[in-house]
């Protein structure tokens, strides 16, 4: 039996306005913890599964460029199910393929298995947007998605400490074991107390959707295979990147000829969606992509346990969670475009503390630079959020989230395989240049006073040297990873002058 029984835009009481908003956070809490346990456990995965270093990424691009794909779908799904039932469907596919995850027992199982994954659980986050947008009055909308947010934030403090201990003591497959109950809670209250949205009639511009997916799945796989197919000296790459092209040309042209597109072109007159959607391709990128490469520098460079990685990670959500707390109290006081740009600072500034880090860096200095990036993350998304849709018309917020969405799974896909081929690029042109140093004639070696255990005459000399020469090159990889979230940061400024006051 439901609890509310009203329109889903209400009004409502302060007392319903609850009921509603624990569940659907809830359900948002599924795909962000989701998210931030598996990064800390990608390196437990790699050799349990015998994955190499570029293809360690595909469990994280899998799940994102599913998502991303089914995002196009959520807008015209959402209109023929209704939105309940399809936040309702797409819990239940999370936590069945949650399941099977935790079941697969080589890396191509898991990582189809994360595909699917990502695809049903796609609306979870457009949806639950959506509905946090309607439920609460315009007025409120800034204090509504710093509410909203609370998936984002309990994700990033909770996630990596929860998939380091699961990892640590039992195995990495627990992550995935661990959101069959959180799913069932999830279901149980959305069944409870979400009410009905209008259901329409709508027709899906095929032609539209296929294109965009074929675009979007052919430029993540140029971007997945292109370090391990040498780039466009490859047949493979080259007619993806063509097919990559020709499909958002025609999907472009499309849009711009069809009488009932996929994509309302009315979207694109609203000023603020459009800035707000190229920074959150920019927030998309910084932010996944640090999550990314963060854990991997602990445990490959660092030789930090899993344990003590989850920890430190954590402390970015812990910065998150400050910055949101003061960014829904802060985004009826001042205005979105300068919160924004001091996340971007944040971000920027952290990173590039990041690219004079050393194998030997102190936890203190990884622990506050940790802490700025986060602050700077969640103070750019509750502002971001809010003053995106601050002026979109009510009937294009679904079709709005479900795109502002896409455009942030793009981000995090681009990233996380541009990190990864900068990982695997540079590691293997820096041990080169480094290899071609050591010699019976180097000054340098013959000067260090552990030239006796780094001697060239004995076989555990020269693998002394070699496993030194390699964490060298891989240090100066993760540095260069590092420059390149500085330049994002820095190419996602001149957009947020562009935007504009967000109406009263």
């Amino acid at each position: 039996m439901r609890i509310i029984d009203k329109p889903a835009q209400g009004p409502f009481t302060t007392a319903e306005l609850v009921i509603i908003t624990v569940p659907v956070l809830m359900a948002s809490l599924l795909h962000a913890l989701n998210m931030s346990t598996a990064y800390v456990a990608l390196p437990n995965m790699q050799g349990n599964l015998s994955a190499s270093p570029d293809q360690v990424g595909w469990i994280i691009t899998a799940f994102v460029v599913a998502s991303a794909v089914g995002t196009v779908l959520t807008g015209w799904a959402s209109v023929r199910l209704g939105r309940r039932k399809l936040f309702l469907a797409s819990i239940v596919g999370f936590t069945v393929t949650s399941l099977f995850c935790a079941w697969a027992t080589s890396f191509e199982e898991l990582v189809i298995l994360r595909a699917v994954q990502g695809f049903v659980s796609a609306p979870l986050m457009p949806v639950s947007q959506a509905i946090m947008l309607d439920t609460y009055p315009r007025r409120r909308h800034g204090f509504a998605m710093s509410i909203w947010s609370m998936g984002m934030i309990l994700g990033p403090v909770i996630g990596p400490t929860l998939g380091a201990f699961l990892t640590e003591w039992y195995d990495w497959r627990y992550l995935f074991y661990m959101n069959v109950p959180m799913g069932l809670l999830a279901f149980a209250g959305v069944v409870a107390t979400l009410p009905d949205a209008e259901k329409g009639k709508q027709n899906l511009d095929w032609i539209g959707v296929i294109s965009l997916i074929l675009a979007v799945v052919c430029i993540q796989l140029v971007l997945d295979r292109g370090e391990r197919q040498d780039w466009f000296e490859s047949p493979e790459i080259i007619a993806e990147a063509v097919l990559a092209v020709l499909a958002f040309y025609i999907f472009v042209v499309h849009c711009l000829t069809h009488d009932n597109p996929y994509l309302n072109l009315a979207i694109f007159s609203d000023r603020n969606f459009v800035v707000g959607s190229c920074l959150i391709f920019v927030f998309g990128i910084a932010v996944f992509s640090s999550l990314f490469i963060l854990p991997l520098f602990l445990q490959n460079v660092q030789d930090y346990p899993v344990l003590a990685a989850g920890w430190i990670v954590s402390v970015r959500g812990i910065g998150t969670m400050a910055a949101m707390m003061m960014g829904g109290f802060l985004a009826d006081r001042v205005p979105a475009k300068f919160l924004i740009l001091l996340g971007l600072v944040c971000v920027g500034v952290a990173s590039v503390y990041m690219t004079d880090w050393t194998a030997e860096v102190s936890p203190f200095d990884i622990v506050w630079v940790t802490l700025i990036s986060g602050f700077g993350m969640g103070v750019m998304w509750v502002s971001l959020t809010t003053v995106t849709f601050s002026t979109l018309m009510p009937e294009l917020r679904t079709e709005g989230a479900a795109l502002f969405a896409l455009v942030r799974a793009i981000g995090a896909s681009c990233g996380t395989s541009v990190i990864v081929a900068i990982l695997v690029r540079s590691s293997q042109v820096n041990y080169v240049e480094l290899r071609d140093h050591i010699h019976p004639f180097s000054e340098a070696l013959r000067l260090s006073r552990s030239s006796a255990f780094w001697g060239l005459d004995s076989m555990e000399g020269l693998e002394a040297l070699r496993n030194l020469v390699v964490a060298q090159a891989e240090t100066i990889a993760y540095l260069n990873a590092f420059s390149f979230l500085v330049a994002v940061a820095i190419a996602g400024v001149p957009f947020v002058f562009l935007l504009r006051k967000a109406r009263p």
